[in-house]
């Protein structure tokens, strides 16, 4: 019995956990949103604001979360995702302060999910530093 009452214990905290504010946010990017580590996702004017638990956005998790959360969508459902009209994706720490921000215009996603591509050097090509609460306008 005290397993079964530890086992659900730890069940419910991890859902409580996980449980992701989406606000706007297209039904298409939903699933892929509600993982573990985001506090919350707004879809507003074509750009995602997305807000983890961190309190640092490095490199590598900013790059991991573009290639599995977003780019992975358009390569999966390419019609629906151009649809979404998505312009921007902003990735920031727990206090909204530091991130980054992918330009996900046009056929980005497509572009590197081509053989050869290097996904770090590409996204970062494509990507800004956000500091201060704020993200520099796209190139």
């Amino acid at each position: 019995m005290k397993y079964l009452v530890a086992l659900l214990a730890c069940a419910a905290s991890t859902l409580a956990l996980a449980d992701t504010e989406l606000k706007n946010v297209p039904p298409l990017l939903q699933k892929t949103l509600k993982v573990g580590g985001l506090n919350s996702a707004q879809f507003d004017s074509g750009v995602l604001r997305v807000q983890t638990n961190k309190s640092e956005v490095t490199e590598l998790v900013y790059q991991t979360f573009v290639f599995h959360n977003i780019c992975a969508q358009q390569w999966y459902e390419p019609q629906q995702f151009a649809s979404l009209g998505l312009a921007r994706v902003e990735l920031l720490n727990d206090k909204g302060q530091q991130g980054f921000a992918f330009d996900a215009r046009g056929d980005v996603c497509a572009e590197m999910g081509k053989l050869g591509k290097n996904f770090r050097n590409f996204i970062a090509q494509h990507s800004v530093a956000c500091t201060g609460g704020s993200c520099p306008p796209q190139r």
